[in-house]
């Protein structure tokens, strides 16, 4: 299998991380199914492609119109009879609404528009009741304008602004897709001055870990379509925001941080860019380094969805690129940060989620040390051995123009103050410099 079929974003990969949750019954269950920019589909309990829980509010307006509407409803007569009295054409347009609203690909509205006229009227009838009865529940606002105008107020409290936020989460995931687009950037920067105000009273109030959780999970609700992910890469702070939640001491914050930012690093054609954009402003906030908090989340023995979720993150951050070096530059990265550790135990212990993911990060190992090999006339090294690595750079450059500066790079190197903390500092520095000026070489060239 080539880097490429391996590193090529699945649709049950990124299903699992923005899709959104099955229906069973009426009652909301957590596994995700739909994927980004366009394939969300809902399912019911019996199997059904239309909506079912708590989606949006729709009222009928006049002989000929049914939009979303704030009323509680209970006409399900004056709904069936609506239905029942429409043309072929008003039929089909009205189905079309419904399915454009369920956030479905092309794929997926084919076979529903091949359905019998009585199929038809049956699932835009359901979609209507499911609306109207579901709609109400669990609420505390209803149209978008009013969460914004909700979250927003002053001194808000932290109890009414995380039943806003669960409010929110449930109704950015079961409306449709037009409901999201109202919400919008306007929206999209509310939840994030919610989640930054999170970050400013952590510690200070427990109900302040739940309201980050939320509003992760909200996040992602809104970039489950392609209006949401545009809004969220046009905003310069969002993915940084995310970020921020990459704390091992918040483990189901970090869970869904973490899901987010693998698959935007998955998204062409910038994606990946923004996803570790987004981890190293977040680290220079922190003063730390970028990865430390995923390898601590590899370290975390008897939590394995976050083990599984930071090893998936790593595979996408390490195998996406096109080029060699910064392949190699990203894994060494992380392999400093404290995987070296954790390597051993992982291949010893591991479920079968975690060993599969395992397997891919030493094949995409494999395969990057095979092309290198290449370079160096198929001369077999240990890469990871400091002597055999001075021993190839030294014959490479033997009885060249470069072998004095090599000599001389050395002899620095000898003058090094002897302070075990100086000196690390130093070769971090140096290592950046190196790393800077390999890619201006390759640019070059």
């Amino acid at each position: 299998m080539s880097r490429g079929e391996k590193t090529k974003p699945t649709a049950g990969f990124l299903d699992t991380l923005f899709g959104r949750p099955k229906k069973y019954g009426s009652t909301a269950s957590s596994p995700m199914m739909s994927g980004i920019g366009g394939n969300g589909i809902y399912s019911s309990g019996s199997g059904s492609a239309y909506g079912s829980g708590n989606r949006t509010l729709l009222r009928i307006n006049s002989d000929n119109d049914i939009s979303s509407g704030s009323g509680s409803h209970n006409d399900a007569d004056e709904c069936e009879m609506f239905v029942e009295h429409l043309d072929v054409e008003a039929l089909n347009d009205k189905f079309e609404e419904m399915l454009d609203d369920m956030n479905l690909t092309e794929e997926k509205k084919t076979p529903l528009r091949e359905q019998t006229v009585v199929n038809k009227k049956k699932m835009l009838m359901m979609h209507y009741k499911k609306s109207s009865n579901e709609g109400n529940k669990n609420k505390v606002c209803d149209k978008p304008t009013e969460y914004i105008q909700y979250l927003s107020q002053q001194d808000l409290s932290a109890n009414k602004t995380y039943n806003c936020v669960v409010s929110l989460r449930i109704a950015l995931t079961n409306h449709p897709l037009s409901w999201v687009s109202e919400f919008g950037t306007e929206g999209l920067r509310q939840v994030l001055s919610v989640l930054n105000e999170c970050y400013r009273n952590d510690g200070k109030n427990a109900q302040y870990a739940r309201i980050q959780y939320e509003c992760i999970r909200s996040l992602k609700a809104i970039m489950n379509s392609t209006v949401g992910l545009k809004q969220m890469f046009g905003h310069k702070e969002a993915l940084t925001v995310i970020a921020r939640s990459l704390d091992i001491n918040k483990p189901a914050v970090m869970l869904e941080a973490v899901k987010v930012l693998a698959a935007v690093s998955l998204i062409p054609p910038d994606g990946h860019e923004k996803a570790l954009e987004a981890i190293t402003m977040s680290a220079d906030i922190e003063n730390r380094c970028r990865f430390l908090p995923i390898v601590q989340g590899l370290k975390s023995i008897g939590n394995e969805a976050l083990r599984v979720a930071c090893l998936q993150f790593i595979n996408a951050i390490v195998s996406t690129p096109e080029d060699l070096e910064f392949r190699a530059h990203l894994r060494n990265e992380i392999m400093r940060a404290g995987m070296y550790d954790v390597i051993d135990s992982l291949e010893t212990d591991c479920s079968d989620d975690l060993s599969r993911q395992l397997n891919i990060f030493n094949a995409h190992k494999e395969d990057d040390y095979e092309e290198l090999v290449q370079r160096f006339d198929n001369v077999r090294m240990d890469f990871d051995d400091v002597g055999e690595c001075f021993d190839v750079i030294k014959n490479i450059v033997a009885d060249t123009p470069a072998e004095p500066y090599l000599l001389s790079i050395l002899q620095h190197f000898l003058f090094i103050k002897d302070d075990v903390s100086i000196r690390y500092r130093l070769y971090i520095n140096y290592n950046e410099c190196c790393y800077v000026t390999t890619f201006v070489s390759v640019i070059l060239i």
